[in-house]
């Protein structure tokens, strides 16, 4: 399966993931704002980074979804990623972003989670998708609930109190059409 070699919003880049990426993706990850609510507030490992891009590339090639990197329209400098990844002891595919902390507040992750929701829903044809947010989270919870993903529960066996927020392929052709 091919997958798509970019998608693009009013301001936004987006491209899977690369090597070229790892670096400023170790360095985002490890912002402590970042790895406050990503990370359970641990330091973030250059291997663990490679285990996200090399699952990423599998996902690609496998599911035809994965993480993309996000840039401004005509920039280089990643600003975060956004995509998808399955989630662990599921079958469901997970919705994920990250974003450097100096780009929060300007709409961003909603603008380069819309344009990933479109790709799976439209594109590779995904029913469904879910994405997990602890509590204390309301920049995340707000971005979620923009989205129109519904609460789904707690999902993931092992992580009692994350809960998850789902979204259907028709409830987002539903919206989309309103």
């Amino acid at each position: 399966m091919s997958y798509v070699i970019a998608l693009e919003t009013e301001r936004l880049v987006l491209r899977p993931l690369s090597e070229a990426d790892l670096d400023a993706l170790h360095r985002i990850s490890n912002d402590p704002l970042v790895r406050r609510y990503l990370w359970d507030d641990e330091p973030v490992s250059m291997v663990t980074i490679e285990g996200i891009f090399e699952q990423s590339v599998r996902e690609f090639a496998e599911k035809g979804v994965g993480l993309f990197g996000i840039r401004l329209r005509g920039e280089e400098k990643l600003l975060g990623l956004c995509g998808f990844r399955s989630l662990e002891n599921t079958v469901e595919i997970e919705l994920a972003y990250e974003l450097s902390p100096e780009w929060w507040g300007r709409v961003l992750a909603t603008e380069a989670s819309r344009a990933c929701l479109h790709y799976a829903f439209e594109e590779v044809g995904l029913e469904r998708v879910v994405a997990g947010v602890e509590p204390q989270n309301v920049a995340s919870t707000k971005v979620i609930e923009k989205l129109g993903m519904r609460y789904a529960g707690e999902i993931v066996p092992g992580q009692p109190g994350t809960p998850y927020f789902a979204l259907s392929q028709k409830d987002y052709r539903d919206k989309s059409a309103s």
